[in-house]
């Protein structure tokens, strides 16, 4: 079915003209408003386009949403009162949904993936409160994940933002590399790649930790073969996922 440009919705960006496969999309006239590309006008060409749906295959392959199929259906009027992208706002409350065990110092800000916002990648966010000794034995145990992660330590003095104000116990690796972390920090963690245990040594500042897992849900299969006969048989740590997604 061939697509259609609407002519005022079109932006005239020329973003559908560099990713149309056929280069089937022509522009006249490219000029610069600051720094964007801007045409005088935009079209499809209809003795190239092969109605191959690249152009509606997705949401936003156009920005403006001013390309779409002949014939289809119109999308249906907002209601009164109702906003077109209320939906891409989520209001978070740290006190719903996942839970720290009790007398972990952590308080929640907020747990997100693709079921609570479509489309979305997996988060989880929350403080690490003052503690003056180790409250985990082990720690998070060593485990991977299929997708990447990013670990943000993230220190509350905005007068000292690389201050972490704390210790933390990181090990990487299968051999089990350990790293003492005291600033404000991100890690990167490759598709497969051991990390861990995690374990907060002390904490004399509340920071902030986000675990950023580039998937649309967290996934994690555990190597606890790593860890030595009497630290597995006295285990107590954080929440963690036997083999989730595995």
């Amino acid at each position: 079915m061939p697509s259609k440009i609407d002519e005022s919705k079109c932006l005239k960006c020329g973003l559908c003209i560099k990713n149309c496969p056929n280069e089937a999309i022509k522009g006249t006239n490219l000029t610069k408003v600051s720094t964007s590309d801007v045409y005088d006008r935009v079209w499809i060409d209809p003795d190239i386009c092969t109605d191959c749906g690249t152009c509606t295959s997705m949401e936003y392959w156009c920005p403006a949403e001013a390309i779409s199929a002949e014939g289809e259906a119109p999308k249906p009027a907002l209601a009164e009162g109702e906003k077109k992208y209320s939906r891409y706002i989520y209001n978070y409350d740290g006190r719903d949904g996942f839970k720290f065990t009790e007398g972990i110092p952590f308080n929640m800000i907020t747990r997100i993936d693709k079921d609570v916002l479509p489309g979305s990648d997996f988060y989880m966010i929350h403080w690490v409160l003052p503690h003056d000794e180790p409250f985990l034995e082990i720690g998070h145990p060593p485990h991977i994940h299929k997708d990447p992660e990013l670990l943000f330590h993230i220190g509350s003095d905005p007068n000292n933002p690389q201050d972490l104000g704390a210790e933390i116990e990181l090990y990487l690796g299968a051999e089990m590399e350990r790293h003492v972390i005291n600033t404000s920090c991100v890690i990167y963690i490759p598709p497969n790649f051991i990390h861990a245990p995690w374990k907060p040594l002390k904490t004399w500042r509340p920071w902030i930790f986000i675990e950023v897992n580039q998937g649309p849900k967290h996934t994690e299969k555990g190597y606890h073969q790593l860890l030595s006969p009497e630290a597995i048989a006295g285990e107590s740590h954080l929440a963690h996922f036997e083999d989730e997604g595995y």
